[in-house]
């Protein structure tokens, strides 16, 4: 956590909730569930593909997938584990069999931390970019990502990718957006 700290518009955020360096502690919902602010998840999204992605992943898609996985949630939602929703077998899978290692997995609540969570849903995101050898769509990668890459059919997973375009404007550098007005 002690990165985030260094994001000036992170630190903007958590002084002026209160917090302290090395004393953070998660936005919790009524129900006391830990979540991350939509800039956090950006924030951590960037750290992780800076540092072990070479930049090859697009963060703010990394991140709608957080979105739509956890609804930001530390621990999960429904049967997806952690922030980006990778279960317990495809972390190990990732890590023994793929060589992802940058963040070893033990136990399911080692995803429960959002820079493992975020750089295992990287690696999967990854894998999935070139499934079978073969260069793949974001479309095909989001619906494999959320749908299984076995299951990737328009009929079966188009509301997810319809979702997917949808958190992604969250995410998205408002000054990149071309021919959107905004009326005040």
């Amino acid at each position: 956590m002690d990165e985030l700290w260094e994001n000036c518009d992170v630190w903007k955020e958590w002084a002026k909730s209160g917090e302290q360096r090395g004393s953070v502690r998660f936005s919790q919902d009524s129900d006391k569930r830990p979540y991350l602010s939509r800039l956090e998840v950006k924030v951590i999204t960037e750290i992780i593909v800076r540092r072990y992605f070479n930049e090859r992943l697009k963060p703010e898609a990394l991140a709608a997938l957080a979105e739509i996985c956890s609804m930001r949630f530390v621990t999960g939602l429904r049967s997806r584990t952690g922030l980006m929703g990778i279960d317990y077998p495809t972390a190990i899978w990732l890590y023994r069999d793929l060589g992802f290692r940058a963040y070893e997995v033990n136990s399911v609540e080692d995803l429960y931390n959002p820079f493992v969570s975020m750089y295992f849903g990287a690696a999967y995101y990854s894998w999935l970019a070139e499934y079978e050898g073969r260069e793949r769509s974001r479309e095909f990668i989001v619906q494999a990502y959320l749908g299984g890459p076995e299951n990737v059919s328009l009929q079966e997973t188009g509301s997810f990718l319809k979702k997917f375009q949808e958190a992604l404007q969250y995410y998205q550098d408002p000054k990149k957006k071309v021919g959107i007005c905004s009326i005040l």
